[in-house]
């Protein structure tokens, strides 16, 4: 299937889990998680409420522009549990694999709070004192290129475009964010090879220790494949 989302899209060829409680599913790119109030722009929740017959809850946040795993819950009970769940770090893992400008040597911790400009409409690193909340972001490279590194990122918090910002504080900008991201970079990928999205997946989820209702979750580690468009452009890069 193609990285980006068509109206002609089965749902079933893209869910990894689904039980009782649940809906896993490996989100293509250029789709809405969940409906923004204009009914002309197709999301993934209608697509799931065709599929169950019923309507289903997002229960975490994942931007249109980035790919991979998010979960859905198919009852209230689940929803909050779920939520919890997610609100918990201590209960959940979730990586992301992004492509960042230059080369990161070494595993990393980001910490710093966030708060959203309305000034500059993005978030930005800002004192707590001003409103900014707690962010903190782990980071590990999997890969090294010529003029720019691989990694896995770990999310410890969950703020909006929270690793965007992340990683444009510390100058190793996300390839191809418009929005936080390095204009000139950005420019070589749109040129060299039409690439023109953020370079950013959701590839694992892994509960941990789980109590309560959805206990049969613990331990359970769920992962997708880089969309092949993105595996393709790696296969491209010098090392």
């Amino acid at each position: 299937m193609s990285l980006d989302y068509n109206t002609s899209m089965d749902i079933k060829d893209i869910i990894v889990f689904e039980d009782e409680n649940l809906l896993i599913i490996n989100k293509p790119r250029g789709l809405l998680l969940q409906q923004d109030g204009d009914t002309s722009h197709l999301s993934l929740d209608v697509f799931v409420a065709n599929y169950l017959n019923k309507t289903a809850m997002p229960v975490h946040r994942l931007d249109k522009d980035t790919s991979g795993l998010c979960v859905f819950a198919k009852n209230k009970k689940t929803a909050d549990e779920m939520s919890k769940v997610f609100n918990d770090h201590s209960q959940i893992e979730k990586h992301y694999i992004t492509l960042v400008a230059g080369n990161v040597e070494e595993d990393g911790k980001i910490d710093a709070p966030l708060r959203k400009s309305f000034e500059k409409k993005k978030m930005v690193v800002a004192p707590i004192k001003s409103g900014a909340k707690p962010a903190i972001t782990k980071y590990h490279p999997i890969e090294k290129y010529k003029d720019y590194t691989l990694l896995d990122v770990q999310l410890l918090t969950g703020r909006t475009h929270q690793i965007r910002a992340h990683m444009s504080y510390i100058r190793h900008h996300v390839i191809g964010d418009i929005k936080y991201g390095d204009f000139k970079v950005n420019n070589i990928f749109k040129r060299e090879f039409n690439f023109e999205n953020q370079f950013l997946h959701a590839y694992k989820l892994k509960f941990l220790d789980i109590n309560g209702p959805l206990k049969y979750l613990k331990n359970k580690e769920f992962s997708v494949d880089l969309p092949p468009e993105l595996q393709e452009i790696l296969k491209k890069l010098d090392k």
